[in-house]
């Protein structure tokens, strides 16, 4: 806007000055005639001192002037596009072209737990595996019903404090839920719980997500600290990732909110997914922003982190592919 109005101030500068000289000129070569013969002035000498007035031409020529006069550009640094300048270089987009594209989950058997009573209904469906390269998923299986059964019954227990039930043919308030398998394969098991709870007459149903990983090989639950090895402080190098992530664009408020969410704490990385491509961390709603873009992921692919990847063969093999 400063460049803009120098140069309308210089165009109209000029612009006077040019029809001021054409003005003075033109009455100039008038005044002999004038004095010699006080006729009438023929038209066509009338006409000749519209021609002066197309100085329109000239204009041209002071555009350079303003040029030089015009700042640089200004752009506020937090709106620049990510370069991968910034510590978040770890943090690349969700397709990675040098890898295969990821094959479909193996194949398994949807289970479901439902449930209806005068207050609520319960509908929620989990995976039960098949036996992969002669893996044994029974205690798998096991487990995992348990932990859905956990999660349905953390979201019942704060469902009658909200609800107001009326009587009717249909329950109103409900839970609903089903289950992402992010990977499965011979020693390894990563997923999400994803639920859906509405208590009658609350203003909006509430999400809820938790994060299941487990090891065929071992039996067991395994958390993000055993993905790493022993020696790697993985916590604060996942925070500075992702804090520089997820600031990218943010004002300072936006920013601030983030660095509280996602500091160097463990409780704030506890919810994690494997998949082929990567490992990636989940912050739930109102944690690290104000809620509306819902859960958000920040996702670190092996090929960037294979140099702190625990040597365990479950682990090590995702590094391989």
């Amino acid at each position: 806007m400063l460049v803009a109005g120098t140069f309308k101030s210089s165009f109209s500068k000029s612009l006077q000055f040019l029809v001021v000289g054409a003005v003075s000129l033109t009455l100039s070569s008038l005044l002999p005639a004038l004095a010699q013969a006080p006729q009438p002035i023929a038209p066509a000498a009338l006409a000749t001192p519209a021609a002066p007035a197309t100085p329109a031409a000239p204009a041209a020529a002071a555009a350079p002037a303003a040029a030089p006069a015009a700042p640089p550009p200004l752009v506020h640094p937090k709106a620049n596009a990510y370069d991968g300048s910034s510590a978040s270089t770890e943090v690349l987009p969700n397709a990675n072209p040098k890898r295969k594209p990821e094959t479909p989950p193996d194949p398994f058997k949807l289970a479901s737990i439902v449930e209806t009573n005068a207050v609520y209904t319960v509908d929620v469906k989990y995976p039960q595996f098949d036996s992969i390269k002669g893996n044994d998923p029974s205690k798998l299986n096991e487990e995992i019903k348990r932990f859905v059964i956990a999660q349905i019954d953390a979201a019942r227990s704060v469902m009658p404090a909200k609800m107001q039930h009326i009587e009717g043919p249909k329950p109103l308030s409900y839970i609903k839920g089903v289950c992402n398998v992010s990977l499965y394969d011979a020693d390894l098991c990563s997923m999400t719980v994803d639920l859906t709870n509405y208590a009658f007459q609350s203003a909006h149903p509430v999400e809820a997500l938790s994060t299941f990983n487990y090891r065929l090989d071992t039996n067991q639950r395994f958390v993000l600290k055993d993905v790493f090895r022993p020696d790697f402080k993985y916590v604060p190098a996942i925070s500075k990732i992702c804090i520089a992530k997820l600031c990218e664009g943010l004002d300072d408020d936006g920013s601030e909110w983030v660095r509280r969410g996602a500091a160097p704490e463990e409780k704030n990385f506890g919810k994690f997914l494997l998949s082929t491509a990567g490992l990636s961390i989940i912050f739930d709603p109102y944690t690290i922003d104000n809620g509306a873009d819902g859960f958000r992921t920040v996702t670190f692919h092996w090929d960037r982190v294979r140099a702190n990847v625990s040597s365990e063969a479950p682990f090590r093999k995702l590094v391989k592919r």
